[in-house]
């Protein structure tokens, strides 16, 4: 009768809310702190530094999260308009593509030269222009790999899967949002972390921005460590560093970590998985009250979501409107070439009307040297964390491990480890040439290595039960089951890993610590100087030479890739 009453008791007291709800009362009230200082007034002059007041630094932590959160939003948005576009539609491939793979490699100087006067012009006197411009370059940093596997997983959708929804008579938003969106899940989530550690990777960047002839450092921890690292100062620089870590780990505890739990369910198994990723996170929440109104309030928007807006759209006759326009694809897809051609057309002109030529004679020797380090760095990175990924994916153990370390040390940006690279070229009296390589391989491992573990993560059981009947070891395990099971992945990593590397190499090439200043002869040193000098005509023909180099990849590395991987290793 006790044991009863104790248990009823029990069931009374939400204990899992006591831990819940304080955490998002923490987040909503630290929300609102950090939105009303992102709309303070701004006058033209330098924004007050905090680099001096530790205690400022958790309101700078704010300001970095909330930036973070909006560009992961609008990366998402992105991520699934033209991720669709692409996969389902032909004509509008064969634009997105290249477009996205030469926007991935586009340095971030580059984006931050062209867009700085418009989003002043969107919000004039005011912080929030900044802060749209320090958004805006987190977006770059993770839009386009994010977009690029949501396209190479909805491209290889088993067609058994495909086949069983039209059994079901699910129309083409129901197909989307119950299969393809699923299956690409678990892949897009790992991907969006391995972004999310990109968009930490530009931190600096983006929060230390220069405005005409004015540096303007926003309150967040990448202009602390920025401003700490031109000072020297190396306390500093390890408080930021803390603050970092500690935010990565509160992202990985309260995002990231409960997706994963969440995602396990959406792997392709015969049976029930016997180990899923864990979250204390996703525990609490979905045995508390508060996480079962979220579900509700859920389950309610998924039929609204997947049932009753297809109906207004087929009750407004719209399926009939775009049946009658796509029997006019071929005249839309050359009213879209003739749109693109025009758009160049204009942009080439006003290029040739600001860019500097008489510079033009000493880029190719920069952008041979510059071009040789990234490749260097490109096929080291596929060569060491390739078997490690794949070391890590095919044991959850080891992956609930290395998770949240993988990510604070992909979200470290190169600018940390200045000091002990400066030390040692200064100790051994060495050239920052030798140093490049592993610092762009700082910029493009990750990718790698996180493409690499989503693949691995994810392979169906059976298949390998299979190899274990057919005792596949060695050469043959590599050749016939892993690497075509991840080939995939492995080839969206390489592509979002070069362009990761193209904007390392312009930190790797030019490295300051204080009054200490090292540089190394190419592309990304040239891009660098430009934009301490504010020469933004110069920066801008730096910028466009690394692109005409990344088109060239596009053209005769990365399309053939993809379509080797579409044709070849599909899950079928």
């Amino acid at each position: 009768m006790l044991m009863i009453k104790i248990h009823s008791i029990r069931n009374k007291i939400p204990v899992n809310d006591l831990i819940v709800i304080p955490i998002l009362v923490i987040l909503v009230s630290a929300f609102v702190q950090g939105w009303q200082g992102m709309h303070a007034t701004f006058n033209g002059a330098s924004l007050p530094s905090g680099n001096s007041n530790y205690t400022q630094l958790f309101e700078d932590a704010i300001r970095t999260s909330i930036r973070l959160v909006f560009g992961l939003v609008l990366s998402m948005i992105f991520t699934l308009v033209f991720g669709v576009l692409a996969a389902k539609f032909t004509p509008l491939r064969r634009v997105i593509l290249p477009i996205v793979n030469f926007m991935e490699s586009v340095p971030l100087v580059g984006f931050l030269t062209f867009t700085t006067a418009f989003f002043l012009g969107l919000y004039p006197h005011n912080v929030m222009g900044l802060e749209g411009l320090a958004i805006f370059a987190i977006f770059t940093g993770q839009a386009w790999n994010m977009m690029l596997t949501l396209y190479q997983m909805l491209r290889i959708v088993p067609h058994e899967l495909v086949d069983a929804t039209a059994i079901f008579y699910c129309n083409p938003w129901q197909r989307f949002w119950r299969l393809g969106f699923l299956y690409s899940f678990p892949g897009l989530l790992w991907n969006t972390m391995v972004s999310q550690s990109a968009a930490w990777f530009t931190l600096i960047a983006s929060e230390m921005l220069t405005i005409g002839n004015k540096n303007i450092n926003l309150p967040g921890i990448g202009s602390w460590i920025g401003c700490a690292l031109n000072s020297g100062n190396i306390h500093a620089v390890l408080w930021g560093l803390l603050a970092l870590i500690i935010n990565i780990v509160l992202f990985d505890q309260l995002l990231f970590r409960p997706l994963v739990r969440y995602a396990s369910r959406f792997k392709i198994e015969d049976k029930s998985v016997s180990s899923k990723q864990s979250s204390w996170f996703y525990t609490c929440l979905a045995h508390s009250l508060t996480g079962n109104i979220i579900r509700k309030i859920f389950a309610t928007s998924r039929v609204f979501w997947l049932f009753v807006l297809p109906k207004l759209w087929y009750k407004m006759k719209f399926d009939r409107l775009f049946s009658s326009l796509s029997s006019l694809n071929e005249l839309w897809s050359k009213l879209w070439y003739f749109f693109v051609l025009v758009i160049c057309l204009y942009f080439i002109y006003y290029l040739w009307c600001y860019l500097p030529f008489h510079y033009l004679t000493q880029l190719p020797l920069l952008m041979g040297l510059t071009a040789c380090r990234v490749f260097t760095a490109l096929l080291l990175s596929i060569a060491i964390f390739t078997p490690l990924g794949i070391w890590i994916g095919l044991r959850p153990n080891l992956l609930r491990f290395f998770q949240p370390i993988i990510q604070v040390m992909a979200a470290l940006p190169i600018n940390i480890f200045y000091p002990l690279i400066v030390v040692a070229l200064l100790t051994w009296h060495q050239n920052l040439n030798y140093w490049t390589i592993p610092m762009i391989m700082l910029g493009t491992q990750w990718y790698i290595l996180f493409n690499v573990i989503a693949g691995a993560s994810v392979i169906p059981g059976q298949m390998t039960d299979v190899s274990r009947i057919f005792h596949a070891k060695g050469i043959i395990w590599w050749t016939k089951y892993i690497l075509p099971a991840i080939f995939p992945y492995i080839v969206t990593g390489i592509i979002s890993a070069a362009g990761g590397a193209w904007n390392a190499a312009i930190a790797a090439e030019s490295l300051s610590w204080g009054d200490t200043t090292f540089k190394a002869k190419g592309l990304g040193a040239f891009i660098s100087a430009s934009t301490t000098s504010s020469q933004d005509p110069k920066a801008a023909l730096g910028c466009l030479a690394m692109c005409f180099m990344v088109a060239l990849c596009v053209i005769f590395i990365w399309r053939p890739l993809y379509r080797y991987a579409e044709t070849r290793f599909k899950l079928d």
